[in-house]
């Protein structure tokens, strides 16, 4: 009966949630439903999306742009660009029988971070961090839904919120639902932005080490944990099997580009972040020049092997200067905040490895009743490490590292429900002893 009560003062805030902050980003976007018809984004892949939903509408085909009665692959449009969008706004186009829009765009970014929000607050629910969800529920809308946008980068929030679902059930042990609900989730995250799908990716192949580590002894957990590691795979995969699906059913032309981002681009890129003895700048007209160069079609297989042996031969050449690079980077996103306002990104981190080990080491969070504390601030840590790691690989702009203000906002939760249990207990063994 508690557990049912809870749940429904769970469900009666998200509904608060639903018909308030989203309600009104939801409304607000309409204001702007004039420009659509005048005015293209300024992001030029997205321009791309609505053109694909045009094909949709005319030839059911997705992730396709229709040219003189040809399908052409949108990679060969919106360049370097992860699919995720242009194939939700192509299922909502194939459902309304109308081409996209922008204000459909940022819709779908504000619906996105809504799913990613309530998702990742049930689940801390239900791992009975009560007070880390509700602080998760009550902080939340200013970082999820407190902005629109018609690129890609505003859905990011959600899409971490997201990728740290299979990580933290497996961490923590949750049932097969959550398991299954966090592979689902790490696909969707992958579609829409390959980096935060490889984070969540990567914190899933630590959650699976560390249990199998914690069980050593039981055989009866290998086999389900292989079947994750598998299953998390093909949610990786996600952005390979949607396109090959797609050159399957359609009449498709070839295409020369890539459908994703490619990581060998970005990791040779960053290192033009910060002036350099090479002349590198991180600009994509920067990456387009080498190609044409080399005379690659840029953003091909070949392109991107190349920028591999260019990244590593500049780390052979000069690591000292590597170092360097990497070491201003980390250094700009470690001083500045990422909650506006809020303390440095730096202290942030200080902070929550401090509690962290503490709590370790003595069973902190186990003497306050809440064991799987410890995970939800490991996972919560993991990924402000892992956003660090980007800033210093790619680059440390404010755009990208504020979607892990969903995970700081998580520890800031962490660390108040372990405040709250621990007076609790404290107050609890004071009534015994009297």
């Amino acid at each position: 009966m508690a557990s049912a009560l809870r749940w429904l003062a769970f469900a009666f805030c998200v509904a608060g949630l639903v018909m308030g902050p989203f309600q009104r980003t939801f409304e607000d976007v309409r204001r702007y439903g004039y420009l659509t018809d005048i005015m293209p984004s300024d992001w030029r892949a997205t321009n791309v999306w609505l053109d694909s939903t045009d094909c949709t509408v005319s030839r059911g085909a997705w992730l396709a742009v229709c040219e003189n009665d040809r399908l052409i692959p949108i990679s060969e449009r919106a360049i370097a660009d992860d699919p995720g969008h242009a194939l939700l706004l192509s299922a909502w186009a194939a459902v309304t029988g109308e081409r996209a829009t922008l204000v459909d765009v940022a819709r779908l970014n504000a619906l996105l971070n809504l799913v990613g929000l309530v998702a990742l607050a049930a689940l801390l629910f239900s791992l009975r961090a009560w007070i880390t969800s509700l602080v998760l529920l009550a902080l939340g809308p200013a970082e999820f839904l407190g902005w629109m946008g018609t690129s890609p980068h505003w859905a990011f929030i959600g899409m971490v919120s997201l990728a740290g679902l299979l990580p933290l059930a497996i961490a923590t042990r949750r049932n097969a639902a959550w398991i299954a609900g966090g592979i689902v989730a790490l696909a969707l995250a992958t579609l829409v932005r390959e980096s935060i799908g490889l984070m969540g990716f990567a914190l899933t192949l630590i959650a699976v080490a560390a249990t199998a580590l914690r069980a050593p002894r039981s055989l009866r957990a290998v086999p389900r944990l292989g079947l994750v590691l598998v299953l998390a795979t093909g949610a990786l995969l996600a952005p390979k099997w949607v396109t090959m699906a797609r050159d399957a059913a359609l009449p498709m032309a070839p295409a020369e580009r890539l459908q994703t981002h490619g990581l060998s681009h970005t990791l040779y890129l960053g290192l033009g972040f910060v002036e350099n003895k090479w002349g590198i700048r991180y600009d994509d007209d920067y990456g387009e020049d080498l190609a044409n160069k080399a005379g690659l079609v840029f953003c091909s297989p070949e392109y991107f092997r190349m920028m591999w042996r260019l990244y590593l031969g500049r780390i052979a050449e000069d690591p000292l200067e590597v170092a360097r690079l990497y070491w201003e980077k980390a250094v700009r996103l470690l001083s500045v905040p990422t909650l506006q306002p809020g303390p440095p990104f730096g202290l942030v981190l200080a902070i929550g490895l401090a509690h962290l080990l503490a709590a370790a080491w003595f069973g902190a969070w186990r003497r306050v009743g809440l064991p799987e504390g410890l995970e939800i601030e490991a996972v919560s840590l993991a990924f402000l490490g892992l956003f660090l790691a980007q800033a210093i690989l790619a680059l440390p702009s404010q755009m990208y590292a504020v979607p892990v203000n969903a995970f700081i906002l998580v520890l800031f939760g962490a660390l108040v429900e372990f405040a709250a249990r621990g007076l609790w207990t404290l107050a609890a063994r004071y009534r015994r002893a009297t």
